[in-house]
């Protein structure tokens, strides 16, 4: 089994990250370039995952995000956070590990091949009939199909959750749930609340009409083999077991994945990472090809 330091891998995710001063995001278009480049990202990033984020390449260094909101860098991930998914440039919803993502418009396809839409406005009917669907997560769906886009202020309101407490909850994990199968998605942000600033969310059908069409013509394996692969390139090396974890296929579909890829000679699954548990996966032909 090869063997490399955990430090290596870091300095080589650097570049792949953006983590240097010499590559950091500077500008909205940077910004909408490094998407395109990673193909997902993290906003801010998630402890137990490493995958690029939106945050480190605009802070340009490994510096976790501080708490304040006076921070500049921090000032400019908000920004370029709300307007590129305005624009319809990028898609944006918690979609891995319940935590803000970013997709690019290429990617946009596969993961959409993987998701459980067949591309109808009503698909939610019969997930909801399955119990495949929240009732809430049911009700907000309705209330964008009915209303159009809207500010989750009134949002709340018309999905019969207003106020605190458990509505806010269920409200919450009603969106997480319809963010993560691509059903809505954020496609603004408004003054509309008390604290003049709330986000504005529609039905993904809406926004990114023409994906539907693109996924049909994208197998399930190659969809998976599509963002395994990409994650790949972007993190250099992972623990397989941290990959599953992001992705949260089934157990069989990950093994078929592995034994194709493997198979063809595209990944090896043996690298060890000094400072990582496990056999890391990497790309037969990536950086670390050498050792």
């Amino acid at each position: 089994m090869a063997s490399i330091a955990r430090d290596e891998l870091e300095q080589l995710r650097d570049g792949t990250f953006h983590r240097t001063p010499a590559l950091r995001v500077q500008s909205e278009a940077e910004a909408l370039a490094f998407v395109n480049e990673v193909g997902f990202c993290f906003v801010f990033g998630d402890r137990r995952i490493d995958m690029p984020s939106l945050w480190a390449a605009v802070a340009g260094s490994r510096r976790s995000p501080p708490s304040s909101h006076h921070d500049p860098d921090i000032g400019r991930v908000w920004t370029w956070k709300d307007t590129l998914p305005s624009q319809g440039l990028v898609f944006y919803g918690k979609v891995f590990r319940k935590k803000p993502t970013m997709v690019s418009l290429e990617l946009l396809p596969p993961l959409y091949a993987l998701s459980p839409n067949y591309g109808s406005l009503d698909d939610y009917a019969l997930q909801y009939e399955d119990g495949e669907l929240s009732a809430e997560a049911k009700n907000v769906y309705e209330a964008l199909l009915s209303h159009g886009a809207m500010a989750t202020s009134r949002l709340r309101q018309e999905a019969g959750l207003p106020g605190g407490g458990d509505n806010a909850r269920l409200f919450e994990r009603a969106l997480t749930e319809l963010q993560a199968e691509l059903k809505i998605t954020k496609v603004g942000i408004s003054d509309a609340n008390r604290w003049g600033y709330a986000y504005v969310y529609d039905l993904f059908l809406r926004q990114f009409p023409e994906i539907p069409d693109l996924a049909r013509e994208i197998s399930t394996d190659r969809a998976m083999e599509t963002l395994l692969l990409q994650h790949l390139a972007n993190v250099i090396a992972v623990p397989e077991r941290d990959a599953r974890l992001l992705f949260g296929w089934d157990d069989w579909e990950w093994q078929r994945l592995m034994d194709r890829l493997q198979d063809r000679g595209t990944i090896r699954p043996d690298l060890a990472i000094k400072g990582l548990r496990g056999p890391c996966l990497a790309l037969t032909n990536g950086p670390l090809s050498a050792n």
